[in-house]
C-alpha cells in the first residue's frame, strides 16, 4: 500500500550570499515575521504628536468651557494609549519564534487591536453621557477658544495619521489610524461647532456634536472588534470564500479529492491554510512534491495565502485524526 506523505516546503535560499534575491511573493510566502523597519519611530513620533494634542486641548476645553472640546482631548488620551499598545504590539510582533510560540508573537496585533475599540468605546460611552447632560441645559462656550484648539487638533491628528499610511493591511496600525482620523475628523467637527457658537451664540450644538462623532466612534470601534473577534475564532478571512479554493484546488488536474479544508488568518496579513489531497497512486514522490509545490503557489497568487499546509493522500487512503470522522 502507497504510504502517504506529509509535504511542506521552504524556499529559504541555501547560499544567502550567492543565490537570487528572493522574491516579494516569495517572502510574503514564506516569512512569519512582518518586514516593517520603519514603522516604529512613525509610532514614538505619532505618540509625541498627541501628548502635545492632549495637554493643548485640554487647557483649551477648561478655559472655554467646551465638553466638545474637552471630549477631543479624552479621545486624544485613548490615543495616546492605543499608540502605545501598538507599539508595544509591534516590538512584540519582531521577536522570533520559540518552542511554544510557533508563529512567534504576530497576533500581538490583533490583542492590541481589541483593546484600542475597547478603550474608544468606554471614551464614546463617556461623552455620550456629559453631551446628554449639557443637551438639557446648555452653557455659555468660548467659541473663539474652541476653534482655534479644534484646528489644532485637527492638522496635528492628521499629520500623525499621514506618518504610519502605508501599513493599513496590519489590524494593530489599522486601530491606530482609526484613531488617529476619527480624532481628525472629530475635531473639524469641533472647529464646525465652536464657529457656530461664535457667530451665532447656538451654544446646543456643543453637545450636539459630541454625541454625533461618539455614535460615529462606536460605530467604527464596533467593526474592527468583529474583524477582530473573527482572527481570533479562527473564521476564513474577509474577501476569501471557502468554495472558492476549494475549487481551485480541484482544477489541478492531478488532483482527484481534496478534503479536511481549512483557511483562516494568523493575523490580519497572514492567511494560512490547512488540507488533505488525493492525488493518484501512480506519481511518484518526485511529481507529488511538484503538484504540492504548484498548489501553493496557486494559493498564494489567487488567495493571498501565506503558509499552506498540504497533506497528499491516494484514493481510498485517507491520514490524521479528522479523518476519523469523515
Amino acid at each position: 500500500m502507497f504510504v502517504c506523505m506529509r509535504v511542506v516546503f521552504s524556499q529559504r535560499c541555501r547560499q544567502p550570499r550567492h543565490c537570487r534575491p528572493r522574491s516579494r511573493l516569495e517572502t510574503m510566502a514564506h516569512s512569519h515575521d512582518i518586514p516593517d523597519g520603519h514603522l516604529g519611530p512613525k509610532l514614538l513620533a505619532s505618540i509625541a504628536i498627541n501628548v502635545m494634542i492632549l495637554t493643548a486641548q485640554l487647557v483649551g476645553g477648561v478655559l472655554a468651557g467646551s465638553i466638545a472640546l474637552i471630549a477631543d482631548a479624552l479621545h486624544n488620551l485613548t490615543d495616546v494609549a492605543a499608540l502605545c499598545l501598538s507599539y508595544g504590539a509591534f516590538r512584540v510582533s519582531k521577536r522570533r519564534a520559540t518552542p511554544r510560540y510557533t508563529f512567534a508573537f504576530q497576533r500581538a496585533e490583533v490583542l492590541a487591536a481589541v483593546l484600542n475599540a475597547a478603550s474608544l468605546i468606554a471614551v464614546s460611552t463617556f461623552v455620550s453621557v456629559e453631551a446628554f447632560k449639557r443637551l438639557a441645559s446648555p452653557e455659555p462656550v468660548a467659541g473663539g477658544l474652541v476653534m482655534a484648539f479644534a484646528a489644532f487638533g485637527m492638522v496635528a491628528n492628521a499629520a500623525a495619521a499621514w506618518l504610519l499610511r502605508g501599513h493599513g493591511s496590519n489590524l494593530n496600525i489599522r486601530s491606530a489610524v482609526l484613531h488617529l482620523v476619527s480624532d481628525s475628523v472629530a475635531s473639524f467637527g469641533v472647529l464646525v461647532a465652536g464657529a457656530l457658537m461664535y457667530w451665532f451664540g447656538w451654544f446646543v450644538v456643543d453637545p450636539i456634536v459630541s454625541l454625533v462623532l461618539a455614535a460615529w466612534m462606536i460605530k467604527e470601534s464596533v467593526g474592527l472588534l468583529r474583524t477582530a473577534a473573527n482572527i481570533l475564532m479562527q473564521g476564513v478571512p474577509d474577501g476569501v470564500e471557502l468554495a472558492l479554493v476549494e475549487s481551485a484546488i480541484r482544477e489541478h488536474p492531478l488532483v482527484e479529492d481534496v478534503h479536511d479544508l481549512h483557511v483562516w488568518a494568523m493575523t490580519s496579513s497572514n492567511i494560512v491554510l490547512s488540507a488533505h489531497v488525493v492525488l493518484p497512486c501512480e506519481l511518484d514522490e518526485t511529481e507529488r512534491l511538484k503538484t504540492v509545490k504548484q498548489l501553493k503557489s496557486m494559493l498564494h497568487d489567487q488567495f493571498a495565502v501565506e503558509h499552506a499546509t498540504m497533506e497528499t493522500e491516494t484514493t481510498g487512503v485517507c491520514t490524521g485524526m479528522s479523518c476519523d470522522k469523515e
